[in-house]
């Protein structure tokens, strides 16, 4: 399986092309520009190099995989909407993948024990995150929009040791008891190669959409909106 991976969610604009293998997965192409603002001028000249630099067309591929956010309110519209296009363009599967979910992976296949705490920060006093048990791989809340101090709060009975990744974790760290957590980097967009093997992963189902960190900001119907806690 071939796979196109998109992340536009937040201030890099990556692409990356990876396939199925015994390994899990093996990356082709990877790219990532830090630009901030105008993915949608990038990303296509991006996608195009990405496949002629591997000789790759776009009819060779077989499923598409993008970051929903939350993020970039327009960041995320623009990625998503582009691999929304292109699969049905193809005739393929795209998949959609949490960029909290994708910044935890980079942390969860290399332990075992304690929780992974993927933040980012959401601004106006807010920060978004994700707890998943690595023990079980449960999760201990899924993606939500709150105050560090609430997210602290709902962290109190976790699996320690607390392993913090994501730009939002020098936000949330003072909130908790330094003694029972790990730093495992304040990345702002996650791995675009821990993306591609989470899309070679997923089950695809219907279309991804959006996930916004906030309702006012959710325009389109279809998208969905980071609980709020």
């Amino acid at each position: 399986m071939l796979l196109l991976a998109i992340d536009t969610a937040g201030p890099n604009c990556a692409v990356a092309l990876a396939k199925s293998a015994a390994s899990g997965a093996e990356v082709l192409y990877a790219i990532e520009e830090r630009i901030g603002r105008g993915h949608a001028e990038r990303l296509i000249p991006m996608l195009d190099a990405a496949l002629e630099s591997a000789g790759l067309s776009y009819p060779d591929l077989d499923r598409i995989a993008v970051t929903t956010g939350p993020g970039s309110f327009t960041g995320v519209r623009i990625g998503v909407a582009a691999a929304r296009g292109l699969a049905l363009a193809l005739g393929v599967p795209a998949v959609g993948i949490s960029s909290l979910t994708a910044l935890a992976f980079g942390v969860s296949h290399a332990r075992n024990e304690g929780t992974v705490v993927a933040v980012l920060d959401g601004k106006r006093g807010e920060l978004y995150a994700q707890a998943q048990d690595l023990a079980t791989g449960s999760l201990v809340f899924d993606a939500t929009a709150a105050s560090a101090e609430h997210i602290a709060q709902k962290l109190a009975q976790a699996a320690r040791p607390l392993v913090l990744t994501g730009a939002g974790a020098p936000l949330l760290a003072p909130y908790l008891s330094n003694d029972d957590v790990e730093h495992a980097g304040a990345a702002e967009a996650p791995d675009i190669a821990d993306v591609s093997i989470l899309g070679l992963r997923a089950e695809p189902g219907r279309p991804p959409v959006p996930l916004y960190a906030r309702g006012a900001d959710a325009k389109p119907q279809a998208a969905k909106a980071v609980a709020r806690a």
